[in-house]
């Protein structure tokens, strides 16, 4: 019995039989997955043929196929770099006043229209600008006055003379009294003119002032200064706290108070290897992507390229502006870009999800003429946007498979 149990094993392996049936049973309930519908019968198996392998009417619509089409493509550099704010449209904002910040209107990331308020201190420069204002205001109100008198008192003693109920003496002293209330007056104009320019360094819009102006001697002088934002757009950085005493600019601040920044565009930054320089060109188009957008590009022209290599990294630094309307870019993120280089040829494009990757290899799913599916190796090459040059291995009309390639049996053998 022992003997013929033994023979048995010998002749019928019981651990390969075990492991093909598992196999074969794994591959059954996986085509069951893929192309099986529930509660339906399986599909017939389709037939394989010399140049790939044959699906069925149902498999093929689920499937998205496209022509591979022939497009340009440049030469391209890819390296890192960084978002950042557009400096151009970044305003540090200092205090016109020293003083003891009282309030605090704006924080970081606020959206602010032009004029909208930040902070608010008790500034002794403001005290004064607002007294020197209400002193032009009377001392031009006591001129204009003045000036009406000495007009009127000029032309009743020239009609005196006229009608020789007159000397010439007080006529002439008449007009050389006018003439000095005319004097005063300009002078009054201009010291208005003056307390409104300092004002407006101090931050007044033409309303505010105006506004002091209307109140005159009655306005009483208000410590308190509003200091606005003068450009509109998102803070980005605040360097002020409640309570904290802080010096003007006019007295040496070394840091602004707020940061606004308009973050409509935003400013990539890189640095490219010295051997790159004599490829960089202002007006490349640049393609770049970010790690919190991923499968979304961001498309920007090169807008400026250094002088000079940094002398201690021999990189020579970049920029490009991007349109950031819908706010997607923030500054700081890290940034992955390809810079376009020299001119455009034209070869075949094919999408980069129809390209199955294995290591160093790429391959595509082509549907054949006679209705076969192959995968087929090619090599590529620069890309455009989500469009990956087929160096070789595919030509233009040729149609690949672009979605639903996982569920293709991965027998199908390659051209």
């Amino acid at each position: 019995m022992n003997a013929t149990s033994s023979s048995n094993s010998s002749r019928f392996p019981v651990k390969p039989i075990v492991a093909a049936a598992i196999v074969l049973g794994l591959a059954w309930v996986g085509y069951h997955f893929l192309w099986g519908k529930p509660g339906g019968k399986a599909p017939e198996q389709p037939p394989a043929t010399a140049s790939g392998f044959r699906p069925t009417k149902g498999q093929l619509e689920s499937l998205k196929i496209r022509s591979v089409e022939s497009m340009a493509f440049h030469g391209e550099q890819v390296t890192d770099g960084t978002i950042a704010s557009n400096d151009d449209a970044t305003t540090p904002v200092f205090s016109p006043y020293s003083g003891h910040v009282t309030k605090l209107y704006a924080k970081i990331g606020d959206k602010l229209e032009k004029g909208a308020p930040l902070f608010a201190l008790d500034a002794s420069e403001f005290v004064q600008g607002q007294n020197d204002m209400i002193a032009a205001v009377s001392t031009l109100s006591a001129a204009q006055a003045q000036a009406k008198v000495a007009e009127a008192a000029e032309k009743r003693q020239h009609e005196l003379y006229l009608a020789k109920g007159g000397a010439m003496k007080d006529w002439l002293q008449s007009q050389a009294d006018l003439a000095t209330a005319q004097g005063n007056l300009h002078s009054a104009e201009a010291a208005l003119a003056a307390t409104r320019n300092r004002m407006r360094i101090l931050g007044k819009s033409d309303e505010e002032i105006a506004a002091l102006e209307a109140a005159g001697p009655a306005q009483k002088a208000n410590p308190e200064a509003v200091v606005r934002a003068p450009i509109a757009g998102t803070v980005i950085a605040r360097q002020v706290g409640l309570g904290q005493n802080i010096e003007s600019a006019a007295s040496g601040a070394a840091n602004p108070v707020y940061t606004i920044a308009n973050l409509s565009t935003v400013w990539l930054m890189a640095n490219v290897r010295e051997a790159d320089a004599p490829l960089m060109k202002a007006g490349a188009p640049v393609e770049v992507t970010v790690s919190a957008w991923p499968g979304r590009l961001f498309k920007a022209r090169l807008t400026w390229v250094a002088p000079t290599v940094d002398p201690n990294t021999h990189r020579l630094p970049v920029r490009a502006e991007i349109d950031n309307r819908d706010g997607a870019l923030k500054p700081s993120m890290f940034a992955s870009f390809r810079i376009a280089t020299g001119d455009a040829s034209n070869a075949p494009g094919v999408p980069e999800s129809g390209i199955v990757r294995e290591g160093d290899e790429a391959r595509v799913f082509v549907l054949n003429a006679d209705g076969t599916i192959a995968l087929r190796k090619i090599v590529t090459g620069r890309t455009s946007g989500d469009m990956v040059e087929a160096v070789s291995g595919l030509k233009a009309g040729e149609k690949v498979v672009t979605a639903g390639a996982l569920f293709i049996d991965r027998a199908v053998e390659s051209n």
